[in-house]
């Protein structure tokens, strides 16, 4: 074929705005290179000479692996490929795109690469402009999604005080408890959307130890009830000999429950719906973005419907917060979110595939147990059984009044000594006062330089054997290593016999000999 003339050449690069280059392997140096391809570094002038290194120099530090990699990769591919940014003698960032090929001798062995590069600062910029958009909108959808559950709570719970108010004034004392009663629901239903928030973002407080799937699947599949006209049964299949899975029991029933409540509102009459599990290992495209080695291995479980299936539209936004294929009023939105956040979380993957018609299957791989596993973890509270209680010395710290008040009243209503305080530095101060502290309970996220896990370690340091049971709405991702050992921790909100059980339960824990 006839070469094309250098002019014609030289007019698709202007036109195409591409600097051209050609590297020399063996002696490192650009042997051809044009003006434009210079510019791309921030200098108007041809530079004496170029290399590799002198444009690696130019790499941000974040990006110059990518780089060296995409020419290593060259070597033996035959091809180069990458985008980089690079800081020009302004200081100004810019990005660019070398695209190359590798030419070789007859030996088999790379002699140099010869390609272009382009300036792609403006589409990056319009990328991340882009990107930015959409994640104001997405924010945008999920707080008008929050303020509209919210507000139907705040509503019950406003539309309560104002007939308990009413009720008593009227002396309808016995008409009280049935309002307290619809405000404690209310209240449940609200922490359970920022539990969901929290698992979403992958910030819930988890307590992972090994779970025996052969137990606790059909135990969770017992508690689904048959929709209207519905009779058909979860099928359980279990593995025989699986081993346990190292996650947070509690927050697997959640999130199972959700799958299965989703598979029984998608099926028919008689639709069937399956629930198995079975050691494996997950494929590679997943594996590459869990936050685990997995090094013991994986389960997979999964949840498969003979539905309506989901439009692919839909499946492409299933996990996105407060969206939802039911009908308004059906469901909340946040459901899968939830079930996505907690399976990350935990160190595993999720996928969903669903035809229209024929029903959807749900997977979720999760890490096996290891043999040390069971003893390791945060002690985070769960139900327990009551131990008796006693009249006890406690110290009660919290920075936001309103809660602090309630608490102090429960604990002195149960007939327990309480001093309480609002910041770190005044509760180390008044433990100081006395040596017969039974307990300290403690908000985590305190106002001032000391928080509640700082304070918890100090008072193990003042008071050897004291039970300190911290309370928390949200402490951050980073708990477990901020969190001294031995502490309790109690997550907001909880109801008083929930909290006062706990109390019992830090009491009954306390050391032999501690003065009384």
């Amino acid at each position: 074929m006839e070469s094309f003339p250098p002019e014609l050449l030289h007019l698709a690069l202007q036109s195409a705005d591409l600097g051209i280059w050609q590297l020399d392997l063996r002696s490192d140096e650009e042997t051809l290179r044009s003006l434009r391809h210079d510019q791309m570094f921030g200098y108007e002038v041809l530079q004496p000479r170029w290399s590799l290194a002198i444009a690696l120099e130019h790499v941000l530090e974040d990006d110059r692996e990518m780089f060296s990699a995409a020419f290593r990769s060259a070597l033996v591919e035959g091809t180069l490929r990458c985008e980089v940014r690079v800081k020009w003698p302004d200081g100004s960032i810019h990005w660019i795109a070398p695209l190359g090929r590798t030419e070789f001798g007859t030996d088999g062995q790379p002699l140099r690469i010869c390609g272009v590069v382009a300036d792609v600062t403006t589409r990056r910029q319009l990328e991340a402009q882009a990107l930015q958009k959409n994640k104001m909108v997405a924010i945008g959808e999920l707080t008008a999604g929050i303020a509209h559950d919210f507000n139907n709570v705040l509503q019950g719970l406003a539309g309560s005080f104002d007939l308990l108010n009413v009720f008593i004034a009227k002396g309808r004392l016995d008409e009280c408890g049935r309002l307290a009663a619809r405000g404690g629901e209310l209240v449940d239903r609200a922490a359970r959307m920022t539990h969901r928030l929290l698992a979403f973002s992958r910030r819930a407080p988890l307590n992972p130890r090994p779970v025996d799937l052969g137990r606790r699947l059909p135990a969770i599949a017992a508690l689904l009830r048959p929709g209207p006209g519905q009779e058909g049964r979860v099928e359980v299949s279990v593995e025989p000999a699986l081993p346990e899975v190292h996650v947070d029991d509690a927050q697997l029933e959640v999130a199972l429950l959700n799958l299965l409540f989703n598979a029984r509102d998608a099926s028919h009459v008689n639709g069937r719906i399956q629930l198995r599990a079975r050691r494996t290992v997950v494929p590679g495209d997943l594996h590459e973005s869990l936050p685990l080695s997995g090094e013991h291995g994986f389960a997979l479980i999964e949840v498969t419907d003979s539905g309506v299936g989901i439009p692919q539209d839909s499946l492409e936004r299933i996990f996105e917060p407060f969206f939802t294929t039911k009908p308004q009023g059906a469901g909340t939105g946040l459901g899968l979110s939830q079930v996505h956040g907690y399976v990350h979380q935990s160190g595993g993957a999720i996928d969903v595939a669903s035809v229209i018609g024929v029903g959807t299957r749900v997977r979720i791989w999760l890490p096996l147990a290891s043999d040390e596993s069971a003893a390791a973890g945060t002690s985070y509270l769960t139900e327990t059984a009551s131990r008796p209680s006693r009249r006890a010395v406690v110290l009660l710290v919290d920075d936001e009044a309103h809660v602090r008040e309630p608490l102090a009243e429960l604990l002195r209503e149960a007939g327990h000594d309480v001093t309480s305080v609002a910041d770190a530095e005044t509760a180390m101060a008044t433990l100081a006062t006395r040596r017969d502290w039974d307990l300290v309970v403690s908000d985590i996220g305190l106002e001032g330089p000391t928080d509640g896990c700082e304070l918890a370690r100090q008072c193990h340091d003042r008071l050897p054997g004291m039970p300190v049971l911290l309370i928390t709405g949200y402490a951050g991702d980073d708990l477990d290593t901020r969190l001294p050992g031995d502490t309790a921790v109690l997550v907001k909100p909880f109801t008083a016999k929930y909290f006062m059980r706990e109390i019992a339960h830090c009491l009954g824990a306390t050391a032999d000999g501690r003065p009384r």
